[in-house]
């Protein structure tokens, strides 16, 4: 009977039968696995304090043989996070987390560095105050280690590097992105070149230092916009966490139409370079 050991994040878990918990887990060595927990309900000895939503665990897992499910036979609490409870907006940010983690990965599909990125994730959320950037960031970064990274600094039709002088370009989630004025049709949205930059480099930016970043409030809103069309457009699902996202965080509904020119005052400066994907959180 084949057996594993690995670190292992708690994603969710339910109750299973009379006595058991089916737990969902992104394990360092397997990725994301669901594991019977034989007892968990019944015996508070078997898994003490381990079977919690953020909590971080060594694990032992087995497959028993023509079963459908692994079993989740020990636990040991590594680490709990349990200051993401205490606080609505870090806990709202933590479920999107968990939230991606368990419904756009694929099943053994494993990736340790994922792994590592959602523990500094954690890591962060327990130590920083919550705020609407922080969430955007969290959420960018999350979807670019799955492979749905929007095109930010190059236009998504020819190529042409985008923006550098300022002024406005096009964004289009059919394109993978932003587009340049030449390729930009009538039906695309308006955006600042500057904004669209201002966010590539807070996806290669840690997340401690998105300060640096100096986005106001009116284009913070304006970037949730965009890539909330942008993942709904490749991912093809809402989050069921979004709405308690923008609830517990004070999101309001972009009041300005983002075709219009004016809707956003342009930025200056930005960051230049190559689009690449940055590990650190």
């Amino acid at each position: 009977m084949p057996e594993f050991r690995t670190r292992a994040l708690v994603l969710r878990t339910f109750d299973y039968g009379e006595s058991d918990r089916l737990v969902h887990l992104y394990t360092e060595a397997l990725g994301r696995v669901s594991a019977l927990a034989k007892g968990a309900r019944r015996s508070r000895r078997r898994f003490p304090g381990t079977l919690e939503t953020f909590t971080i665990l060594d694990t032992h897992i087995v497959e028993p043989p023509r079963a459908s499910l692994l079993r989740l036979e020990g636990a040991r609490l590594e680490r709990p996070f349990e200051g993401l409870v205490n606080d609505l907006g870090r806990y709202a940010i933590a479920c999107q987390l968990v939230e991606v983690l368990d419904r756009l990965t694929g099943e053994h599909e494993t990736n340790p560095e994922l792994f590592q990125f959602a523990i500094g994730v954690l890591d962060v959320l327990a130590a920083e105050v919550p705020d609407r950037l922080l969430a955007l960031l969290v959420l960018t970064k999350t979807l670019a280690h799955l492979g749905y990274r929007p095109q930010l600094l190059h236009c998504g039709v020819c190529g042409s590097v985008i923006g550098r002088s300022g002024g406005q370009v096009g964004f289009a989630p059919r394109h993978g992105g932003a587009v340049c004025r030449v390729c930009c049709g009538a039906e695309e949205a308006r955006v600042p070149a500057g904004l669209l930059r201002a966010v590539e480099e807070g996806i290669r930016t840690p997340l401690r230092e998105r300060g640096r970043l100096a986005l106001s409030v009116p284009e913070v809103r304006r970037a949730e916009l965009l890539f909330e069309r942008f993942f709904r457009f490749h991912i093809g699902v809402e989050l069921k966490s979004t709405a308690f996202l923008r609830n517990t965080l004070g999101f309001e509904p972009v009041d300005a139409d983002p075709t219009r020119e004016d809707a956003a005052p342009p930025r200056t400066g930005g960051v230049g370079g190559e689009p690449q994907t940055d590990r650190r959180v």
